[in-house]
């Protein structure tokens, strides 16, 4: 018992370290938290006003133009990540083999599909994230004259965020074009930040690291249940598979080519770095002419070439590899941040953006009962998304 505690305060050390540093902030600064509903705390600030009102200033015409082009992004993205949330729910209700393609993404937490969240990758994407959303919707509220009284940090459970806290009856009563466009700021801006991380990541750096590896086989993260035959072989997830039938592979593809060429109840001899091992294939039960593994996730693996394990090389190569998961991560991150902002829930932006919307078209009275019921419908699908996959495998 105390063997597994301890390994598991090793393994998640800095996780920890943070949300107690995360909880002794809240102590020592607990007078001046403002608690809601329980569970939010925000802690108020000044930082970052007078550089808002400086880019504000400096070039209004053009951050103007921003707001209004992420009006109109921010509506597309409210309708398409609505529909997203709808659709995956229904998927997981009538393919429950599929998995959950909603998922909190916190350090140290595998996220399927995308692996384990570092925590430098976290704590760093995070603060940009934020930083980018918030200064967005800070400075376009200036550049309408918009009082922004305050900044802060929001703490929600283990979700950390920040926060602009503009004059809100200045900015209610301003058109409603106005007022979603400073509400659509952040997110559109997140969506900007991802879009220069996918650029930087696809036309820099990970051309700049390819050039500086060699492949040197595959792996998986996931077997696809515990009864398929590389299962049975005991080939761990994670393990690097080099070759099949003596023939060296560098890739998957390669792998797959050969494989393709065997039928089920046959048996194969896959090759791994430290030893062989023989497999029966299984039968495909999509296509009964094709044999089954039984992996998913699959990725293709590469080591550094020989001049880039060494010296100053080896320090440009691991300093080029951390940025470049780094910037994927960046990517995923913030552009799930800036749709779920988008989500017509009364704690982000798409909400109040939902709530302008329907008290223009329905009146202050009824489009404000609309919009309870339609955050509150949202609401459980988000809940759902999350976790119907737990609930589905404990009834």
């Amino acid at each position: 018992m105390i063997e597994s505690l301890l390994a598991f305060v090793l393994k998640y050390k800095f996780i920890l370290l943070f949300y107690l540093l995360v909880v002794l902030f809240i102590a020592l600064k607990w007078k001046k938290i403002e608690r809601q509903a329980k569970i939010i705390f925000l802690y108020r600030t000044k930082w970052g006003l007078k550089l808002m009102d400086s880019v504000a200033r400096k070039f209004r015409e053009w951050i103007v133009l921003f707001g209004y082009v992420g009006m109109g992004a921010g509506f597309v993205g409210l309708v398409l990540i609505s529909y997203i949330l709808i659709n995956n729910l229904i998927t997981l209700i009538t393919q429950p083999d599929v998995a959950s393609g909603v998922s909190l993404v916190l350090p140290g937490i595998h996220v399927p599909g995308l692996g384990v969240l570092p925590f430098w990758y976290w704590i760093i994407a995070i603060f940009s994230i934020a930083l980018v959303h918030e200064f967005s919707h800070g400075i376009v509220a200036r550049a309408h004259k918009i009082e922004v009284k305050n900044t802060g940090l929001v703490f929600l459970g283990p979700i950390l965020g920040a926060f602009v806290e503009p004059d809100e009856k200045k900015l209610r009563s301003e058109k409603d074009i106005v007022q979603y466009s400073v509400l659509a700021a952040g997110s559109f801006s997140n969506v900007v930040l991802a879009i220069v991380a996918v650029i930087l990541l696809n036309l820099a750096f990970m051309p700049l690291q390819q050039n500086m590896e060699e492949p040197i086989g595959f792996t998986f993260a996931q077997y696809t249940n515990e009864n398929m035959p590389i299962a049975k072989a005991g080939i761990i997830p994670g393990t690097v598979i080099t070759g099949i039938n003596k023939q060296k592979v560098t890739d998957f593809q390669q792998f797959s080519d050969e494989l393709a060429y065997h039928r089920s109840g046959e048996q194969i001899t896959v090759s791994t770095k430290d030893k062989e091992y023989k497999i029966t294939l299984a039968e495909n039960p999509d296509n009964p002419k094709k044999a089954l593994l039984g992996i998913q996730n699959i990725n293709n693996e590469f080591e550094p070439k020989e001049q880039y394990r060494q010296g100053f090389w080896k320090v440009i190569y691991l300093v080029l590899t951390w940025v470049t998961g780094f910037l994927r991560w960046l990517f995923l991150l913030s552009l799930g941040i800036g749709l779920f902002n988008l989500l017509p829930l009364p704690i982000v932006d798409g909400g109040r953006m939902a709530q302008v919307f329907l008290h223009k078209l329905k009146g202050a009275e009824k489009g404000e009962w609309v919009y309870r019921k339609v955050s509150l419908f949202f609401l459980l699908i988000l809940l759902l998304n999350l976790f119907y996959p737990l609930l589905s495998k404990l009834l």
